[in-house]
């Protein structure tokens, strides 16, 4: 079964084929990655397949012509892997909030479009780019299913006591809740930890450190607890979004400085973070560095990303009354040895033991990186949110045909 999954995000397309005979983790076919930041006219496309290579400059006027212009190359060209689109079975999105809408995948029709839509206030950086992907591949691939894959329906477990604010509870009734996101991360890496240990992995915390980043506490499988709540930007501090603040910070920039929402929204969503601490830039990679040289604003960075971090696992293993799994993925998580060895000195209290020799190997592979004798298993893991997608697709068109 041929499946193609689109993660359009504010700054990038992502594009993936896969031919999937079973729910096992398999390579992509093709994959295409265009990605522009600030700068649309800077924009590369990069696609790389079992057949080939090819990378070009994007000559389009925006990033709906762009990603138009690059599916072309899954059957055209020496990257090409199919003789024509219509040898695709069904199509996955990652949509980043489904709200209280959707609590698992859905077959993408008009009534969905309009509720991504609703949504867009609360992700406004996701959800409106998705949806013109998902609207351009349904003129393109006119017959071909498509589903839509939500980042918050992993969390529609969360108790009440973790997803209610302690505000009004008229907010609950309307719908302001915590709803939790990188759902298919953590979906995906949960089930990882379980092939990977051959067992439960029991009380789990899963630390999904990238660009945007967030925790989720899991048990038996199922999110208890996450970081983020109503929006991407509460819990822990980002490249360049704040995380949690005190909300009182708002009401006094609003009151006393005078500022707009839309310049506070920008200073929190924009120039907040590793960025707004450094001065000088929100890459992990960066401000390691620069620490290392004795970067003041650099050190500062660090040394509350570590803070917010630990303090915020502290609540996860709260929450589960103990810890039995330790997740580092994504960006910051697989590839910044320094941030997992601080990370598990703090909790090395638990009985957690890192084996440094394996956390300082680059591995391209999942791994464990515990100590023999850790009571706490540590894993590296490679997160695959195009491949859960994917997965989600597949269960779909498994299903319809046995019906």
């Amino acid at each position: 079964m041929k499946i193609f999954v689109l993660n359009r995000g504010s700054s990038s397309i992502k594009c993936y084929l896969y031919d999937i005979t079973h729910a096992k983790t398999v390579d992509p076919l093709w994959k295409a990655h265009l990605e522009w930041k600030n700068n649309f006219e800077k924009a590369n496309l990069k696609i790389t397949s079992s057949k080939g290579d090819h990378s070009e400059p994007v000559h389009a006027a925006d990033p709906a012509e762009a990603l138009r212009h690059l599916i072309n190359f899954l059957y055209q060209g020496k990257a090409a892997v199919l003789n024509s689109i219509d040898e695709i079975d069904v199509i996955g999105h990652r949509i980043v909030h489904g709200g209280k809408y959707f609590k698992e995948s859905v077959l993408i029709d008009a009534e969905v479009k309009e509720k991504i839509r609703l949504l867009s206030d609360l992700a406004p950086l996701h959800n409106l780019p998705e949806l013109e992907g998902i609207e351009i591949l349904q003129k393109l691939f006119k017959k071909i299913p498509q589903i839509a894959v939500f980042d918050t329906a992993f969390h529609h477990t969360l108790p009440e006591s973790a997803k209610i604010y302690p505000g009004p509870y008229q907010w609950y009734e309307e719908g302001i809740q915590r709803y939790g996101f990188h759902g298919i991360s953590f979906q995906y890496c949960s089930k990882r930890a379980a092939d990977i240990l051959k067992r439960d992995p029991g009380k789990m915390v899963i630390c999904h450190l990238g660009s945007g980043a967030s925790l989720c506490a899991v048990k038996k499988g199922k999110s208890i607890d996450t970081t983020m709540g109503f929006t991407p930007l509460e819990g822990l501090m980002m490249d360049t979004r704040s995380g949690s603040i005190d909300p009182g910070i708002i009401l006094h920039l609003l009151a006393k400085k005078k500022k707009s929402a839309e310049e506070i929204s920008k200073e929190l969503y924009d120039q907040s973070g590793l960025l707004g601490l450094s001065g000088s830039s929100s890459d992990m990679r960066d401000i390691l560095e620069k620490s290392i040289k004795g970067n003041v604003r650099a050190l500062i960075a660090l040394d509350v990303y570590l803070h917010r971090l630990n303090a915020l696992i502290g609540a996860m293993v709260a929450g589960l009354k103990g810890l039995d799994t330790l997740v580092f993925t994504a960006g910051i998580g697989e590839n910044a040895p320094f941030i997992r060895e601080k990370v598990c000195e703090v909790f090395s209290f638990l009985g957690l033991k890192l084996d440094k020799t394996k956390n300082e190997q680059i591995s391209i592979e999942d791994s464990e990186l515990s100590a023999p004798d850790s009571k706490i298993k540590v894993l590296l893991i490679h997160t695959q949110e195009a491949f859960e997608i994917a997965c989600e697709c597949w269960k779909y068109h498994t299903l319809k045909n046995e019906v």
